[in-house]
């Protein structure tokens, strides 16, 4: 990230926290709110205003920077078109609860405007399974559909308090990083400090907001746009890996992916549609073994965080089929854990995690939500 850009940081961070104290009873007044429902954990209404706080500063930083010819947004219009479409579709949601069809609709469209005006795509699997160049009408519509997949795969993670705002932040450090940091740092810099103002906002007792739509949207589309722009060939974000680019992109985004193909298995074989909410998501099974809150997103943030470890330690020794087999087993062995070994596991983690987080908590909440 330019050096020129990092006064704007604390001015960022300020307006964040600014918004989002302001828009909390705008929320109220005007419906974006999280009504409890069979699947809710939480009591009572709950402004779905978390994702306009972090994304209404970050584009109209964009567009300032944009008018001031850093070239990395210049030369990245689609990106910002694409995520001020889909923001303004998740606020809409948050709203009006708009019908999944017509967000698909959307969706499909702003993936198609993006992967087309970017140039950015799967254009190679890289000797992955032995497959290599692919034809440019497989490699862009495959990208199409991984993009609108993985919207919507961080939207559903979005069930537990700073879940999804947790994992993306990981995800986006470790794409900025594996691209070499510099502009890519932009996004992770900005977008990591809103998350994290979030996060104290989302944990807080007497302050409390969710991402919403608008904000599980954006940040699936971030997340994908940052994919395809580390994955297409011609970029040469990954020369010094030694793991298979494919794996690589999978493993940092391996939750949201995971999990949600887990759940839409697990309910084609039940005979429902993918497409119906339940409680079968990862989260849902931590929360109904009596983990709280911040313990699910804080152990489910260690597993992804150790699994990653786990990755670079070994890739420069296994191959990427290997590492494939690798991961499967340590997903499985974590799940198998929780399942069984759930009391021991939620005793530890509620000890640990209360001695290492909690007073950061009542930091936050003294000085900034308060």
């Amino acid at each position: 990230m330019s050096t020129a850009l990092y006064p704007l940081v604390p001015p960022f961070v300020a307006v964040v926290i600014l918004i989002a104290r302001l828009l909390i009873d705008f929320g109220y007044k005007f419906g974006l709110v999280d009504q409890p429902n069979s699947r809710s954990s939480h009591v009572g209404a709950v402004p779905r205003v978390g994702g306009i706080s972090i994304f209404i500063p970050y584009i109209l930083l964009g567009l300032g920077l944009y008018f001031a010819n850093f070239d990395f947004v210049v030369n990245n219009a689609p990106y910002w078109i694409g995520l001020s479409a889909i923001v303004v579709l998740g606020t809409i949601d948050d709203r009006l609860n708009l019908s999944s069809k017509f967000k698909f609709s959307i969706q499909f469209a702003v993936a198609a405007y993006y992967v087309l005006s970017s140039g950015n795509y799967v254009d190679n699997m890289y000797g992955l399974f032995g497959i290599g160049v692919l034809p440019s009408w497989l490699g862009i519509t495959l990208s199409i559909i991984t993009v609108v997949y993985l919207i919507n795969a961080v939207n559903l993670i979005d069930g537990v308090d700073g879940l999804a705002a947790g994992t993306s932040m990981l995800s986006l450090y470790l794409l900025s990083t594996l691209m070499g940091g510099g502009e890519f740092f932009f996004s992770f810099a900005f977008l990591g400090l809103g998350l994290i103002v979030f996060m104290g906002f989302n944990f807080s007792s007497n302050k409390k907001i969710f991402l919403g739509d608008a904000g599980s949207l954006g940040l699936g589309f971030v997340l994908a746009t940052m994919a395809m722009e580390f994955l297409h060939s011609g970029n040469g974000h990954f020369e010094h890996m030694n793991l298979s680019p494919i794996v690589a992109a999978v493993l940092i985004l391996g939750y949201p992916i995971a999990d949600t193909l887990r759940v839409f298995m697990i309910r084609i074989a039940t005979g429902s549609s993918p497409f119906v909410a339940d409680r079968r998501h990862m989260h849902h099974v931590l929360l109904d073994k009596g983990f709280t809150h911040f313990g699910t997103t804080t152990f489910t943030m260690a597993c992804v965080g150790t699994i990653v470890l786990m990755n670079k330690t070994l890739a420069p020794m296994l191959n990427s089929h290997l590492m494939i087999v690798l991961n499967i087993g340590a997903i499985l062995l974590i799940h198998m854990f929780v399942r069984h070994r759930s009391v021991q596991l939620r005793i530890f983690w509620r000890s640990f995690s209360r001695a290492i987080f909690n007073p950061v908590k009542k930091v936050w909440s003294r000085y900034v939500t308060n």
